[in-house]
């Protein structure tokens, strides 16, 4: 009964702890297409209390700036082989138990024209940067494996001795589901800060939106929580403790104009609007011969001499 209670006290408090982080730090990865090029804009926020993050507050500037933009190109060649990036910016800000990333840059090399078809190739947006990237003394990518991995790893043989003799219990957690001590472990050290691979879906199917009124089409996808784990631990008389990690975020992309999306191919219409312009004057040229042609018809008719019967 005391091992239940136990339980149950932990379950409610990843419950509570899982909707604080759910709602708090939501990530928004936002994608646009201009005069050929793709701006992106990264607003990134992790939470994790498994382990202590040192402070910062810093811009990409200089080196750490440089290290960044060379990695992201890096994986997004791998990809699509002619990317490059320029124009990256942002800040990094962290404190104790979460960090926030603010990252611009654009992309450029993905386009090409076909006619009045601007063909854009997006399918660098699943890349995944896998390089420990650091700020001062914060390592902001490989969060999972830097923070939390070690201190769930920690805990997996709680059954044999030495930590059978201070720990009473403990469990893992993937979302809302339990889930074995290795399986929790090597999840918490995939958990990535720059790892969008997880947006599996092309573009084509994310939903599609086109606004009339602001003459612009727009794709947005929503996906499950990147990382969601938890590891509720429960001493042999003291007191109870729950680690909890957690990295959330959607994606959406848009165009001024109408496009449409095939595959991860992004195709704009970039016509001059001289045509359908062109063509309404052709018709209603063509309305105008037509009427005066059967004006003049008609009149010459009424001109002729009747025939006497």
């Amino acid at each position: 009964m005391q091992r239940q209670t136990v339980l149950a006290i932990c379950v409610l408090t990843v419950l509570l702890s899982s909707w604080s982080a759910s709602t708090a730090y939501a990530s928004t990865v936002n994608y646009a297409i201009h005069d050929g090029k793709v701006s992106v804009q990264l607003s990134l926020q992790v939470y994790e209390n498994a382990t202590a993050i040192p402070s910062l507050n810093q811009e990409f500037t200089g080196a750490t700036a440089q290290d960044l933009s060379s990695a992201i190109e890096k994986n997004l060649k791998t990809l699509a082989a002619n990317a490059s990036i320029s124009s990256l910016s942002g800040e990094l800000r962290s404190g104790s138990n979460w960090i926030n990333a603010s990252i611009q840059f654009e992309v450029n090399g993905v386009a090409s024209r076909s006619g009045n078809l601007l063909n854009v190739n997006c399918s660098w947006v699943h890349f995944k940067v896998s390089d420990d990237l650091r700020a001062g003394n914060v390592s902001y990518n490989l969060i999972g494996a830097t923070y939390v991995k070690p201190v769930f790893e920690k805990y997996v043989d709680f059954p044999k001795p030495p930590l059978n003799e201070t720990i009473q219990s403990v469990g893992y957690q993937l979302g809302q589901q339990p889930t074995e001590g290795p399986i929790a472990v090597q999840s918490a050290g995939n958990m990535t800060l720059l790892d969008f691979s997880k947006i599996v879906p092309t573009i084509e199917n994310w939903n599609n939106v086109y606004n009339v009124t602001k003459g612009a089409t727009t794709w947005s996808y929503d996906l499950a929580p990147a990382a969601d784990l938890t590891m509720m631990v429960a001493p042999i008389g003291g007191t109870l403790f729950a680690a909890h990690a957690f990295y959330s975020y959607n994606a959406t992309f848009s165009v001024d104009g109408l496009a449409q999306a095939q595959a991860d191919t992004i195709r704009i219409d970039v016509s001059s609007g001289l045509e359908p312009s062109l063509m309404f004057v052709i018709v209603i040229i063509a309305f105008v011969i037509a009427v005066v042609t059967s004006w003049t018809y008609r009149s010459r008719r009424k001109q002729l001499p009747r025939r006497r019967k």
